[in-house]
């Protein structure tokens, strides 16, 4: 069975200097999260700031809280976020903005190193929800989305592994599974609603 290891996530973003980049409309706030390559620390960036406040904080399996920040500002904020203070074992990392959170798990090695796990996005009012959990990409789109919904998953070089687009106004569920895909990296781009939410992950077999 694969492992899949999310090492890039990104909301709303332009991708850094190794990535296509890709520009975004104004109308939300946008982040960008990712983990160094050596699995040590992580990047978070929050743009679009309009003075919202934007929390976010790690807890392990147990629910002790081992860093938590809430954001108020404007323009954009940078917070650099070291692994290496975590004892070995399963957290969670929760980032709360608008109607949204994200979760994301992964897990601290005893080489002091994170490995990124699962992962979901999903609005308060239930509006859509994406996920990727093990070996399956979900997109659940529910009935208050209007206009075209748009699913796209690339590798790095590019290349199109699936992609479909479809007109929302009614439940709509997409599945992918991504077993069937060799180790690499990856990028799913949805454009929901307008706005465009891209999410790189790897494939570690």
């Amino acid at each position: 069975m694969k492992k899949l290891s999310l090492i890039i996530a990104a909301l709303l973003l332009s991708l850094s200097s190794f990535a296509t980049e890709v520009y975004l409309p104004f109308n939300g706030i946008s982040y960008f999260f990712k983990a160094s390559t050596n699995g040590t620390s992580a990047t978070l960036m929050l743009e679009n700031l309009e003075g919202e406040e934007v929390n976010f904080s790690i807890a392990n399996a147990e629910g002790k809280v081992f860093m938590q920040k809430t954001v108020i500002a404007s323009g954009k904020v940078k917070e650099d976020i070291n692994f290496r203070s975590l004892p070995e074992g399963k957290y969670n990392f929760k980032l709360k903005f608008e109607d949204k959170m994200l979760v994301r798990e992964f897990y601290i090695t005893s080489n002091k190193t994170a490995v990124m796990m699962n992962y979901q996005l999903a609005t308060s009012d239930q509006k859509f929800k994406a996920s990727i959990v093990e070996d399956q990409l979900n997109l659940i789109i529910g009935n208050d989305v209007e206009g075209f919904v748009k699913l796209n998953l690339r590798t790095e070089d590019g290349e199109s592994v699936y992609s479909t687009k479809f007109l929302a106004g009614a439940k709509n569920v997409k599945r992918f599974d991504l077993s069937t895909l060799p180790q690499g990296t990856y990028t799913t781009e949805m454009v929901i609603d307008g706005v465009s939410y891209s999410d790189s992950f790897s494939i570690i077999k």
